[in-house]
């Protein structure tokens, strides 16, 4: 009778663990502003208005299987229940010109699959940028600069269709502030076995 090898085991306890899912969203500001008004004043980061899915790119690793829509708005990625999902967000500035901050998901359709998201905030006391005063920007500076991420853990299995919610920060006639210009939303997708 032929045996399993020893690490199958290992590997069976290791697929069974909680794993980190991280999606990294980059919006392009300058199509959500030649889209989409401003709407500060019009709208709540409670009711961000929807938009097309033509100004998000989305990237994600450690999903549990295959990723569809990898560097589009319509990511659809795979977790197990109690694995952990974090969502962070920047222009395709860096946020340096425009900024952008994820600020919430939201339940849309489908089974609620997440536990409620909550912010995460780092600081790294020694972050690297790159340093001004070379021609290729090594050695890099050190820093402390604050990470931040929205996160929740997978509760349950399903397939649930969420919000993204964002706001978006214009980068002043001054070229030193970025002002509010507005909150939106968008409409990606988990599946969980």
């Amino acid at each position: 009778m032929a045996t399993a090898p020893e690490n199958s085991k290992a590997d069976d306890v290791f697929a069974a663990s909680p794993q980190q899912v991280n999606i990294l969203v980059v919006i392009d500001t300058e199509y959500v502003k030649a889209h989409y008004p401003p709407n500060s004043s019009i709208s709540s980061p409670d009711k961000p208005p929807g938009i097309d899915h033509n100004s998000q790119f989305m990237i994600c690793t450690g999903s549990r299987g295959a990723v569809t829509g990898q560097g589009t708005a319509d990511l659809s990625f795979k977790a197990n229940v109690g694995d952990n999902v974090s969502f962070t967000g920047v222009s395709i500035y860096d946020n340096s010109d425009d900024a952008v901050i994820i600020y919430g998901i939201q339940y849309w359709n489908g089974d609620k699959v997440f536990n409620q998201f909550v912010p995460n905030v780092v600081t790294r006391k020694k972050a690297v940028f790159p340093n001004p005063e070379t021609s290729n920007g090594l050695p890099p500076l050190q820093e402390q600069m604050t990470f931040a991420t929205y996160d929740a853990k997978v509760a349950r299995s399903g397939k649930e269709n969420f919000y993204v919610y964002f706001a978006l920060y214009k980068l002043s006639d001054d070229g030193q502030s970025q002002n509010l210009y507005g909150y939106y939303c968008w409409d990606p997708q988990i599946i969980v076995p």
